[in-house]
């Protein structure tokens, strides 16, 4: 009997290993000492949702009963718990009263570059679900350099990027429901004086063995035919000659690989790039910054109501996305604990660096009211009056 085939291991399946591995040190620490109950362990990506830097925790730990009283207070139970960790080269950080997260101790690792970087990966799946079209070109600008990452894309999220990249190229897309979608995965249409042309998208993220054949190519082309529109059909594989040659036949149907999708990436990135040095530009920063001071408030100036008010400019933004700029605030009446604080509008800037410190923010609108999530904090639109703190509160 022939022996089965192993199955590659996943790229980040040692990753995946020591986050396991982590979560049942604890989770047995704490049943041990039967004080598991209000307790669970999440992904830092899903618990913050936020844009991850470097040294980012590996897990988190959410209690809301024995195990955060025994990290808060330092007790012996806690002692044993960091003993424990330490000995798979992990530590654990409390970040506020019921949030914990784990680290690697030795922050300047390769294992620490490469939690880093599967971290970003993860985020860049998150952007792909959430966005529409992104908003600071960093998806595009990833698959243009790592063009091989294509093939770890869950299906649904390769025809998700396809349908980004076209709507950055100028494109109206929209993406379609995914099952019983009759074999069009995303509609386009290119806006002309003599009206909208429609190109209908076959997207397919199939492994380099798997090649497309005749059927699938002329399915898309009878789709085509039917609705009077283009065809374009795309794959992370390769075709088969005889899909080839029957696409040669017909100028309104177009076959496109990996290598064509890196190509969108790159210039999708390129354009998104220089939007978003359009918008940082000084005279654009200065001319909104006008225009608020002109009219009080705007719905460009938003801020944070956190113990110390903080305040922001949107700078460009999609349905889902939003690229945020910190402007410094000052206090109007303060004793030192407790005040008001409003936004400075003259041109001053938090940051000197290139981009001044523009973050990336996920935008969500309910009932006609915008809100925009980015670096933990949620921030809404400023109504023009000056904000309280209260540090003894």
């Amino acid at each position: 009997m022939a022996k089965a085939k192993e199955q590659p291991s996943p790229p980040d399946a040692h990753l995946e290993a020591i986050v396991l591995q982590a979560q049942a040190i604890t989770e047995a620490w704490a049943k041990r000492h039967e004080f598991w109950e209000d307790s669970t362990h999440k992904n830092p990506l899903v618990h913050y949702d936020t844009e991850p830097g470097e040294g980012v925790s590996i897990l988190t730990l959410c209690s809301d009963g024995m195990p955060a009283r025994c990290l808060n207070e330092g007790t012996r139970e806690a002692d044993e718990l960091g003993e424990e960790l330490a000995q798979i080269g992990l530590y654990l950080e409390l970040d506020d009263a019921v949030t914990a997260n784990y680290y690697l101790i030795d922050y300047e690792s390769a294992l620490q570059k490469q939690f880093d970087q599967w971290a970003q990966w993860q985020w860049t799946c998150r952007l792909i679900e959430a966005d529409t079209a992104d908003v600071s070109g960093d998806i595009y600008r990833h698959f243009a350099e790592h063009p091989d990452d294509l093939y770890r894309l869950p299906h649904r999220d390769f025809e998700e990027l396809i349908s980004s990249v076209f709507t950055a190229r100028g494109w109206k897309t929209q993406i379609g429901p995914g099952t019983a979608d009759e074999g069009v995965d995303v509609r386009m249409w290119l806006q002309s004086p003599l009206g909208d042309a429609l190109t209908l998208v076959q997207a397919r993220r199939y492994a380099k063995h798997r090649p497309i054949g005749l059927e699938a190519v002329a399915a898309l082309e009878a789709h085509s035919l039917r609705e009077e529109a283009s065809g374009l059909f795309v794959t992370t594989s390769r075709y088969r000659r005889v899909a080839q040659r029957f696409a040669s036949r017909n100028k309104k149907l177009l076959l496109a690989d990996s290598s064509d999708v890196t190509t969108w990436c790159h210039e999708a990135s390129v354009a998104v790039q220089s939007a978003k040095a359009k918008a940082l530009a000084l005279e654009s920063v200065d001319r909104l910054l006008a225009e608020i001071r002109a009219a009080g408030t705007h719905p460009a100036l938003v801020c944070c109501l956190k113990r110390y008010p903080s305040f922001c400019l949107v700078l460009r933004e999609t349905p889902s996305g939003a690229l945020l700029l910190p402007i410094p605030s000052e206090a109007t009446s303060s004793d030192g604990q407790a005040g008001f604080v409003l936004p400075v509008l003259d041109g001053r800037l938090n940051y000197q660096t290139p981009d001044r410190g523009v973050f990336r923010a996920i935008r969500t609108e309910r009932n006609g009211d915008v809100s925009y999530w980015g670096r933990g904090d949620l921030y809404s639109h400023w109504a023009g009056e000056a904000l309280g703190f209260d540090f003894w509160d």
